[in-house]
């Protein structure tokens, strides 16, 4: 059944969807009651059967009559199939075709009527009409101009029938341009109210989706047509800023990447931004939302696809889902953090570790380059912490944490693997490679002491095979750190190649 749903750059009617259809999807409730408003035509057979008794002489065509009473008899059974239908839920049944029948079918049934009787006031003419006007309410406009070639021929063929040519021709004219004018009038009213349920739904399907969106800004692009749909725009841009002090950033455009230009944009977001509240300059219309410290600005035509000026209040509404959005997707990557990071360090913890591991072997697979791993271990730090306490055993554990992140590579990982033991992933690096890396940080020593005194650590390096899992790699790491260890400490030990 067709759908006049409208939206940005939607093809007139999709690909599979007749062309006649309804304004909406029928509901169980819609069919209903339009059923129920057909049902009311039936009172107008006793009235032809009361008129045919009391002034049978008036009735100038039996034929006719009994024709437009065989009509809604037919029309009447297929109302009763309809009922049928609907309480058993068969949908599928009430489709537009059928429906231009039925009221193809009332609407000669009246106009026989008015040849039966050849009463052409404006009173008897109307009833033609009824069922076209229905047509406006529920129909589309193909719909509609189906229906009202049928009224025309209807009109037409029931008053030429007992009307002098030139009289027969403006009564036509004059009650079919009547019928027309008040179905456009019923139209435009029923479709605006469908289109205001239709973007409700579209803000509250909007709001389900923005909900479970975790990724800002990649998460957009999800969403970016019905977002347009929600604000009835057929472009917009979204652009944030983190804090007060960071610039803005343009982080979607739908569907143009580059609109607007920022020469475009000139000095209109900032000043939004200054007021916190909508603002236009004739071309644009820029609305903000505030997510914390930061802010999100959506910036719109002036102009909606309806013609009229951009509805401030949807802007405003889906600028709040965002700016939601892009607060969710921060808190969450700080959850995300927090449970990926060392408390005492600041450092990856074991729990990013062996997922970064595992991305880094799928990329080492991939490229067949090679991939290293070290675990390193203070030297009698137990003797340490009894010595100078646990609190600056802490101290030191930070910085030997932070000596080794600025030693190592932008693409390398600094984890800490438990107590006073660390890791390192070290892409693309080979066993000696790996052991030129880590013997220079085990010379310049893990920091010092209290007493100025050099603290040193051991390591074990193992370069994956290309075949083991994350468990094996560090465990064989780990083995090459033990041998480190019982060879005296201060030392690097790697473990044996193996084949790849």
């Amino acid at each position: 059944m067709g759908s006049e749903q409208s939206g940005p750059r939607r093809p007139a009617h999709a690909a599979g969807t007749p062309v006649i259809g309804f304004k909406a999807k029928p509901t169980s409730t819609a069919v209903l009651r339009a059923l129920r408003a057909v049902a009311l035509m039936y009172g107008v057979v006793p009235l032809f059967a009361l008129a045919a008794a009391l002034d049978h002489p008036r009735v100038r065509a039996w034929g006719a009559l009994w024709a437009a009473l065989s009509l809604i008899t037919v029309l009447l059974i297929s109302n009763v199939a309809d009922v049928r239908h609907l309480r058993r839920g068969r949908f599928t049944t009430f489709v537009a075709p059928k429906a231009l029948g039925q009221i193809a079918v009332a609407t000669v049934a009246f106009a026989l009527a008015g040849v039966a009787f050849g009463l052409h006031g404006g009173a008897f003419l109307l009833l033609p009409t009824l069922p076209f006007l229905t047509i406006s309410l529920i129909g589309n406009r193909a719909f509609m101009s189906a229906a009202w070639g049928v009224l025309v021929v209807s009109l037409a063929a029931e008053t030429f029938t007992v009307l002098p040519p030139s009289t027969a021709l403006w009564s036509t004219v004059l009650f079919a341009g009547t019928a027309a004018v008040l179905g456009a009038m019923a139209d435009e009213v029923v479709r605006g109210s469908l289109h205001g349920v239709e973007r409700n739904q579209s803000l509250a399907e909007l709001a389900a989706r923005a909900s479970s969106l975790r990724h800002w800004p990649q998460g957009l692009s999800v969403i970016g047509d019905q977002l347009g749909r929600s604000m009835d725009v057929a472009c917009f841009s979204v652009l944030c800023r983190g804090s007060g002090t960071e610039p803005l950033e343009r982080v979607q455009s739908w569907p143009e990447a580059d609109w607007p230009s920022w020469a475009e944009l000139g000095t209109l977001v900032d000043t939004c931004l200054l007021h916190m509240r909508a603002m236009n300059d004739g071309v644009l219309v820029a609305t903000p939302a505030a997510a914390g410290s930061a802010a999100v600005v959506i910036v719109t035509p002036f102009t909606s696809m309806l013609g009229a000026p951009v509805d401030i209040t949807l802007t405003s509404t889906v600028a709040a889902l965002l700016a939601a959005m892009f607060e969710r997707s921060r808190l969450i990557s700080g959850l995300v953090d927090l449970a990926n990071t060392d408390e005492l360090t600041g450092l990856a913890n074991r729990r990013r570790l062996f997922d970064a591991l595992e991305q880094e072997m799928h990329r080492a697979r991939r490229s067949s380059r090679p991939l290293t791993v070290a675990v390193l271990d203070l030297d009698h730090f137990k003797r340490y912490n009894d010595s100078f306490g646990h609190s600056a055993g802490d101290d030191l554990l930070r910085r030997f944490a932070a000596r080794m992140t600025r030693r190592v590579r932008a693409q390398d990982l600094v984890a800490r693997y438990g107590g006073e033991e660390f890791c390192l992933i070290l892409p693309e690096t080979d066993a000696d490679g790996a052991l030129l890396l880590v013997d220079a940080l085990r010379a310049s020593g893990a920091g010092e002491d209290l007493l100025g005194r050099r603290v040193t650590f051991s390591a074990g390096l193992a370069t994956w095979d290309g075949a083991e899992t994350v468990e094996d790699l560090v465990f064989r790491a780990d083995a090459s750190l033990y041998r480190a260890k019982a060879a005296g400490r201060n030392r690097v030990a790697a473990a044996p190649s193996t084949p790849r």
